[in-house]
């Protein structure tokens, strides 16, 4: 099925048709399938996380403001980089002020997991679980390029870790010193980035 005929089912059923009906729910599946079967069929995710993505999301909404989802949003709420992603690169906030992860400090850093080369990411460029509120995943071709070197490339950014240390101080992550900084990103959340989050040596990530 082409992408166009699943982008207007989508349409209709938004204007028409309550998400919640037994008819509703069978289409969505049903186009779920014809996107991304293995997708759909294998992992634990809903039939809209699966066709939705930025380019279906309207201007203003977070899918759309260009920087890529927290990848505790998309691993079951551990701040690790998925399967078929490695560290890629960080930059550091200087000024967090929330109340979440790295509030102790008031410093985050934030590490990029880019897909592996050679490696497919499952479901490519989407918004995290298909809500057009919360920011994209493997969709930013872009890289800082600090950690792991020897990975020659670039890909696209799957999600962001948050960590408290200095990448370069946490050996796992085999990341380099070299300074980038984006304020612009203290503001940026998550809900599952809690304070109980204990950084796992090796784990990359926590």
């Amino acid at each position: 099925m082409p992408e166009q005929i699943v982008e207007r089912i989508g349409d209709a059923l938004d204007r028409r048709m309550s998400r919640r009906g037994v008819l509703s729910r069978l289409i969505v599946a049903a186009c779920a399938i014809a996107v991304a079967p293995l997708r759909y069929l294998l992992r634990p995710v809903s039939a809209w996380a699966v066709i939705t993505r930025p380019a279906d999301c309207s201007s203003g909404r977070r899918c759309n403001d260009g920087w890529t989802a927290f990848c505790c949003e998309v691993t079951g709420g551990l701040n690790t980089c998925p399967e078929n992603s490695y560290i890629a690169g960080w930059w550091k906030c200087t000024d967090y002020r929330g109340s979440h992860l790295c509030a102790d400090t008031g410093v985050r850093y934030y590490v990029d997991c880019n897909r592996l080369p050679g490696h497919r990411f499952s479901g490519g460029c989407h918004c995290a679980h298909g809500d057009c509120n919360r920011r994209r995943v493997d969709c930013n071709h872009f890289r800082y390029g600090q950690c792991n070197t020897q990975v020659a490339g670039t890909t696209e950014v799957v999600c962001r870790l948050v960590v408290c240390d200095h990448p370069a101080k946490i050996a796992s992550f085999n990341c380099n010193a070299t300074y980038k900084q984006d304020n612009r990103t203290c503001g940026h959340e998550a809900p599952c980035l809690t304070r109980s989050v204990v950084q796992l040596p090796g784990a990359g990530g926590a």
